[in-house]
């Protein structure tokens, strides 16, 4: 077992170079392996970030690596291993989210009157105040952040020009800031 270092751009990068040549090779269980364990967590914290419940996030997580498996044969290389990954995941996510919204319901007898607090922000984690962002928001704001990705990275991985990524950013953090003042 190799020993752990910390995960550079550099790391990353030959990480991502040695999972393609596996795929090429057609070292599918290798491959798999290899990104399984770097990164199992990262997609789970990001399914978290999008559906906001840890139960579901992890059932979708086992989704993701299922889908996964059954894609790499049609790795085409044009998108780094990682970066591919990160499209599969976010797009099981945005499906299982879409689907549960449609199934989501609450009686009416459920539904209080919003109590306004005292303690104002302090109360307030900061979770909950992503939560509350608007889903491109909260999906910059994950992958910037807590996934500590690159601005072009998370541009790549959402679709996004650059440009478009650091509006979202500048956007989601005035929400914050505001969401923390409450």
């Amino acid at each position: 077992m190799q020993p752990s270092r910390p995960l550079t751009s550099t790391n990353v990068a030959e990480m991502d170079e040695d999972v393609r040549q596996m795929l090429q090779q057609r070292h599918y269980a290798q491959a798999f392996e290899r990104l399984l364990s770097l990164y199992e967590n990262k997609v789970f914290r990001m399914a978290v970030a999008i559906l906001r419940n840890p139960a579901r996030a992890e059932e979708i997580t086992q989704d993701v690596f299922l889908k996964l498996w059954q894609a790499l044969p049609c790795y085409d290389g044009r998108a780094g291993p990682r970066t591919w990954l990160y499209a599969i995941a976010r797009n099981t996510c945005l499906t299982a989210s879409r689907s549960d919204s449609y199934r989501r319901t609450t009686p009416l007898d459920d539904i209080h009157e919003p109590v306004r607090s005292d303690t104002g922000s302090r109360g307030i984690e900061l979770a909950q105040c992503i939560s509350r962002l608007p889903e491109m928001q909260r999906q910059v704001i994950t992958l910037f952040y807590l996934e500590e990705r690159r601005i072009d990275d998370v541009a790549q991985m959402l679709g996004l020009p650059e440009g478009t990524v650091k509006s979202h950013l500048h956007r989601a953090r005035l929400a914050l800031a505001a969401m923390m003042k409450e």
